[in-house]
């Protein structure tokens, strides 16, 4: 495996959108690399090669490498709100020019512990690995555990959306997985040496 030469995490660096809509309303979108798609407010409807996925409020999913049709669907205050951080390719996972399957399979593990919370028992399974074996490449591949990188990542993005918009701090600590309001306060303290709240106001100085 090759190690990836980042700062634990591929968010701080990308680029970041902010979509919103009154009325439903359809797009297109081609990515070469991956969207992670946070849906804040409403729901969306994401259509490519026949196969339908539907995110809803206070979740996200990850648009990998292709073209996909979005209808955005509001909620009943006639909103739809959601934040996607584009990344390249290489950012998520250390591309080469021909990945193996064992590649393939880290590939949509990765994906998939970002989309949900899922065990790293799960992960290795995906893997068909281990739990020690996935456990030592991941961090040969990231140089930080699972569980570390997951938790940076989930910060990482929460960040992100904190700079863009204010939902309420329920539906952030929802959408990045945490078990309480409070937990992803204390752990977003200690990662950014302030509070969600002061965080936003710090890009957002007039609201």
């Amino acid at each position: 495996m090759i190690r990836a030469n980042r700062d634990i995490t591929p968010i701080r660096n990308s680029v970041v959108e902010y979509i919103s809509s009154s009325e439903d309303k359809t797009a297109y979108r081609s990515t070469m690399g991956y969207d992670i798609v946070c849906v804040l407010r409403g729901s969306l409807r994401i259509q490519a090669e026949g196969r339908t996925v539907v995110v809803e409020a206070c979740k996200m999913h990850v648009l990998r490498r292709g073209s996909y049709e979005l209808k955005m669907l509001v909620d009943s205050s006639h909103s739809f709100e959601a934040i996607v951080i584009v990344l390249d390719e290489s950012d998520m996972f250390c591309r080469v020019s021909t990945l193996s399957r064992a590649d393939e399979l880290f590939e949509d593990a990765l994906l998939q512990g970002v989309e949900g919370r899922v065990s790293n028992d799960d992960l290795a399974d995906i893997c068909c690995l281990s739990i020690s074996t996935f456990k030592r490449r991941f961090r040969d591949r990231y140089s930080a555990s699972p569980h570390r990188w997951f938790l940076h990542l989930k910060l990482d993005i929460a960040e992100q959306i904190l700079r863009q918009a204010r939902p309420p701090m329920r539906d952030i600590a929802l959408l990045c997985g945490f078990v309480n309001v409070s937990h992803f306060i204390s752990t977003f303290r200690r990662r950014f040496c302030t509070t969600p709240t002061r965080h936003h106001l710090r890009y957002n100085p007039k609201e």
